[in-house]
């Protein structure tokens, strides 16, 4: 089942997983600023506009899935939280969309990508040369897409600075699909995390991963 449901639908879908005890959901950003101003009473210091309506949509969607109003901090690391609650957080976001998870229980990472050609230029970044060798050309540019989102989503579960993308986030190799399940690994780490499972859903352009620890 297609994590979205209309595409004229702001909120276009919550899930909840209960094995793990999570949710995620997207936010289609249609709405102009003055939508998302009038229900912060602080604002940010981001003079691009693009940029702020990403950080309004995101933390607008937060509120949504809560049913109240919180307040979104950073650690020492950027890792987000929520400065009231005990949830664990992950949060994402392009132009055309803001994603966000949310946990009790467990550690969680998210991340939203447009599928761009670009990500050719910085696939030696995250992938070592027999693993970019090894991509179908037909394939290349989705499957690339889909490595890093989901070693974003690793890295944001991870949370902690100072991790290596090629040698310590760790995917195992896969048939591209429009939708499925990575299997995955932290490695080189104090406890390593392993038989991580990364979700990911293919949709309008973009890739959507999420993760959760355990």
């Amino acid at each position: 089942m297609p994590l979205y449901t209309s595409p004229r639908t702001p909120l276009l879908k919550e899930r909840r997983e209960t094995a793990h005890n999570f949710q995620i959901a997207l936010w289609r950003i249609e709405e102009d600023l003055s939508f998302f101003e009038q229900k912060f009473a602080s604002h940010p210091e981001i003079k691009n506009e693009n940029k702020k309506l990403q950080w309004f949509a995101t933390r607008h969607l937060v509120n949504e899935m809560l049913g109240e109003t919180t307040e979104i901090e950073k650690d020492e690391a950027g890792k987000p939280f929520l400065k009231n609650l005990s949830h664990h957080l992950s949060i994402s976001h392009t132009p055309v969309f803001a994603a966000a998870m949310l946990s009790k229980v467990a550690e969680v990472g998210i991340d939203l990508e447009m599928v761009n050609p670009k990500v050719e230029r910085i696939a030696h970044k995250f992938l070592r040369e027999d693993e970019i060798k090894a991509i179908q050309v037909d394939e290349k540019i989705e499957k690339l897409i889909l490595y890093w989102s989901a070693k974003e989503a690793l890295y944001k579960l991870y949370g902690k600075a100072g991790i290596e993308f090629i040698s310590q986030l760790l995917i195992e190799p896969f048939d591209l699909k429009l939708s499925g399940v990575l299997r995955a690994e932290i490695d080189g780490i104090e406890q390593p995390l392993k038989n991580l499972q990364v979700n990911y859903e293919f949709f309008d352009d973009h890739v959507l991963t999420y993760v959760a620890e355990g």
